[in-house]
């Protein structure tokens, strides 16, 4: 029988929610950056601990037990609650430490527009004792975790505002046609207007189902597609497919010959990125000054 929550019990709770979330053992490795061993001898022990078995693991896969289902809700409800506990003494004190769990696009260093690493080096000077945790992540999942309260803000292009979240204009991101070398198009004469340029093979973004406006360019064939800018240059380097993509993603590849931009002036849109934060949630003093440095850079 429980009857008590100590410091060790929260720690396996916590492997617990990780393990869960992951969606089994050997996923809640990255997660918990540990031997997937050591996961199962901790779960054996909150298992233990708690008097019942949680979870069924095997050939058929990871599942939660009735009672799994019902620890798991509580356990987040009680991680959630300690965290918030926290938060709320330091306010009192005025302090300004824990930590922000930030969420960005990737490829943003090198924008001239907005100069992500200034933000951090601010956001460093300004909160020396808060721990940073910063991840590359799409958009939709950005605004999922958000809107769970597991992330403090995201930094993506959202042409979705979706209810729950609070949205700031930060920059509007110039986005460029490119082929690579070795594509019909790269020592072509490119003197026409191309309006025919839609029949070439497309790789397009992979998030919001491919179907992210590119401003004038409509193109008819996307037969590869890629959450990430690195993925869209690999693309666009094969000679197999045009592609959109900022300036400073392609630069190095441009200035080593093996990028080309095509009609900038009729194919390069432009796309809007904001901050997403949570509503209806008590701001923590870290929370409060993170909005305070991001509001310095919006548009």
């Amino acid at each position: 029988m429980l009857t008590s929550v100590s410091n060790a019990d929260l720690h396996l709770l916590r492997v617990f929610l990780s393990v869960v979330e992951s969606g089994g053992f050997s996923k809640a490795q990255i997660a918990l950056n540990v031997s997937q061993s050591t996961i199962s001898t901790q779960m054996i022990d909150l298992e233990t601990r708690l008097g019942m078995r949680l979870c069924r693991r095997g050939r058929s896969g990871f599942a939660l037990t009735e009672e799994g289902h019902e620890v798991f809700k509580y356990a987040k409800d009680l991680v959630l609650d300690c965290d918030e506990f926290v938060r709320k003494v330091n306010g009192i004190r005025g302090d300004l430490s824990g930590e922000l769990r930030i969420a960005i696009a990737d490829s943003l260093l090198g924008n001239k527009v907005f100069p992500f690493e200034v933000i951090l080096a601010e956001l460093r000077e300004t909160m020396p004792a808060v721990v940073l945790h910063l991840s590359v992540m799409d958009p939709l999942e950005i605004e999922r975790l958000v809107l769970e309260q597991k992330l403090h803000m995201g930094l993506h292009t959202f042409p979705n505002h979706v209810p729950g979240l609070r949205y700031m204009k930060m920059f509007d991101e110039v986005q460029t046609l490119y082929c690579g070398q070795g594509h019909p198009l790269f020592d072509a004469d490119l003197t026409r207007k191309g309006g025919e340029l839609s029949e070439y093979d497309y790789a397009a973004r992979s998030y919001y189902g491919g179907a992210l406006k590119t401003g004038n360019f409509k193109p008819k064939k996307s037969f590869i597609y890629a959450g990430s800018m690195e993925g869209i240059a690999a693309a666009i380097l094969s000679g197999c497919f045009l592609g959109h993509l900022p300036v400073q993603s392609a630069q190095t590849w441009v200035e080593q010959g093996k990028m080309k931009p095509l009609f900038t002036e009729v194919h390069s849109y432009k796309v809007p990125f904001e901050c997403v934060f949570p509503i209806g949630t008590r701001m923590a003093n870290t929370e409060r000054m993170l909005e305070e440095v991001m509001l310095k850079y919006s548009a």
